[in-house]
């Protein structure tokens, strides 16, 4: 697994209405470093009057070699130089704007300085419509050092909140340049056979058999309805109509945004006796997990002509 196999990508839908957000898109990925590539920019109108706007994103894994991506944590790295304010909390493959949650995390200023050994510390946020929750994976870093921390508690005073640590910190921080930011912990990127139905008397389908694939696969649901004991036809309900296929050679139909297979279901897959009518109905998941970013602009904001936040990553 390499660096390069990791990219964060868009969801399908980007607008500021109910819409906005939903599956991922494989085809769509933020490039690091360029301007408004996931927020569009702030008008002079909205700094003036405020502005809530909401982006979904997803972290995705492209190991061509099929490889899963181990413990996937996503955070705010940097909370940005301008007056307006970023947050993040997890998403699932279909939510879309109108799902948006209610509790929000991000990142926040080391408010003292640090010492290695020391089991708490205290971070500064920029408003306090924040929330650190028990448990939660920090991390914490400056411009030559790092390191993740589990909360043991946390006690809130407005801006400020006060952090046990279940550890004891391995390196000493300055509360000039050090960042705390709340890791998502998503979990393994893989694709995922989430249910496979068949609908026969006498044919039979072995689902572990399926081959799904990093990049390729998606969130969808796939019908393969039999056109005769050996042919059938397929379609996904996002996918549209996918070529016809037969039970007596492998079929792995092509996701065209990547190039690569939706899933592949070698022959071997297959047993019994088919007839026309029966089907399989296969739901696959994406080698991707979601996660929502908030941007709370406050009315009378001052233009920040380089504001920017670092989003970070971590595998296993």
């Amino acid at each position: 697994m390499n660096q390069t196999d990791i990219s964060i990508i868009r969801s399908v839908s980007i607008n500021d209405t109910d819409s906005n957000g939903g599956r991922c898109d494989l085809a769509s990925t933020v490039v690091s470093g360029v301007k408004f590539n996931l927020f569009p920019r702030v008008t002079s109108s909205e700094r003036e009057s405020g502005i809530t706007r909401y982006r979904k994103a997803y972290i995705l894994n492209k190991n061509s070699n099929g490889e899963t991506a181990y413990g996937a944590c996503v955070g705010i790295g940097m909370p940005g130089s301008g007056q307006d304010r970023f947050y993040i909390a997890p998403a699932d493959h279909e939510d879309t704007q109108a799902d948006v949650p209610s509790q929000w995390t991000g990142c926040g200023r080391l408010s003292l300085s640090a010492s290695a050994g020391d089991t708490a510390v205290s971070v500064l946020f920029k408003s306090s419509d924040y929330s650190i929750p028990e448990g939660a994976l920090l991390l914490i870093q400056d411009d030559e050092k790092s390191c993740n921390a589990r909360v043991a508690s946390v006690t809130k005073n407005v801006n400020t909140a006060a952090v046990t640590l279940e550890g004891q910190l391995p390196h000493s921080f300055d509360s000039e340049d050090t960042y705390v930011g709340v890791m998502l912990e998503l979990g393994d990127l893989a694709p995922e056979l989430e249910s496979a139905e068949i609908s026969s008397l006498t044919g039979g389908f072995d689902r572990t058999k399926v081959v799904l694939s990093n990049g390729g696969t998606e969130f969808d649901t796939f019908s393969l309805t039999f056109t005769s004991a050996f042919a059938f036809t397929a379609s996904g309900f996002y996918a549209g109509n996918l070529p016809s296929g037969q039970i007596t050679a492998q079929y792995s139909p092509v996701n065209p945004k990547t190039g690569k297979p939706y899933f592949t279901i070698p022959s071997a897959c297959w047993s019994g006796a088919f007839e026309a009518g029966n089907s399989v109905t296969l739901v696959t998941l994406p080698s991707a997990k979601g996660f929502w970013l908030k941007e709370v602009v406050p009315a009378g904001c001052p233009h920040e002509p380089d504001n920017r936040i670092t989003l970070d990553w971590q595998i296993d």
